[in-house]
Formats: C-alpha cells, sequence, structure tokens
C-alpha cells in the first residue's frame, strides 16, 4: 500500500449576503388592533366595512413575523421592499408601509428602525388589509446585522 503526503490546509467560506438580508428587524401585525381598524373603517366604493368585506387578522398568517418579509433588492444594507408570505391562499403579498394609521402618507421602508410603529396594507384584488405593528430587533445586540 502507497501512502502519499497531503499538506495540511484550511479552507475558508466568506459570507455572502443574499437578497433575505436586508435589515435585522422584525415585524408581526397587532391583529386585535388591525382588526378594529377593519370593523370601523370602509372603502369608499361600499357600504360595507373592510372586515365585511373579508379583510380579517389572524395571528397564524400576518400576525406571525416571519410572514413579513424584508428584501434589500440591490445589496446595500437598507431594505428595498417589505412582502408578506404565508397567506391564506393569496400568495405572496406586496406590503405597502405608511407614516401613520390613516393609511394616507405612505413611507419608505428604508426609514424604517426598531421600536417603530408602523402601518401597512397588502392587497389581493378589491380586499386590502391595513396592519399595524412594532419592529423590533431580531439581534438585540447587533441592531445593524442579522
Amino acid at each position: 500500500m502507497k501512502q502519499t503526503w497531503v499538506t495540511p490546509c484550511v479552507n475558508i467560506q466568506n459570507f455572502e449576503a443574499n437578497e433575505y438580508v436586508a435589515a435585522c428587524w422584525g415585524v408581526g401585525c397587532s391583529v386585535n388592533e388591525a382588526n378594529v381598524y377593519e370593523k370601523n373603517n370602509k372603502p369608499t366604493w361600499s357600504r360595507k366595512t373592510w372586515y365585511e368585506l373579508g379583510c380579517s387578522h389572524t395571528p397564524d398568517h400576518c400576525g406571525n413575523s416571519g410572514n413579513q418579509v424584508i428584501y434589500d433588492d440591490n445589496n446595500d444594507g437598507t431594505a428595498d421592499r417589505m412582502v408578506e408570505v404565508g397567506t391564506d391562499g393569496l400568495g405572496t403579498l406586496s406590503c405597502t408601509i405608511y407614516d401613520d394609521g390613516t393609511y394616507s402618507s405612505a413611507r419608505n421602508i428604508s426609514s424604517v428602525k426598531a421600536g417603530d410603529t408602523i402601518y401597512w396594507t397588502t392587497a389581493a384584488g378589491e380586499k386590502v388589509w391595513h396592519h399595524v405593528g412594532i419592529v423590533y430587533n431580531t439581534v438585540p445586540d447587533h441592531p445593524n446585522r442579522s
């Protein structure tokens, strides 16, 4: 049996962020507060409230912080967009972020930081869900990285 000497070596892999690493915060919808909004407001084109039109919030869907996914499309370390996944059969829904609970003035997602209360909408067909939640750090000791 012939033996061959192999020079010891170490291979180091560099971490390369992908499109999912965009911001190091999470947010789940405060379903009770969001449902109050849906029950007390209606679209201008309807006599029914958003809730009566089928817009309601549950902990296992929008209330689950893992269902809001933040993307950094250009890999500059700043959030570019947010989508909701894990919807009840509606697929992936784009989120629009707003300044406050009137849902009238859009906010740039890149300005969101941990501790902020954010308001966002998702839509499918004529239904529009009005969400609200408090942003938290996913890595509390390192707010600027995941």
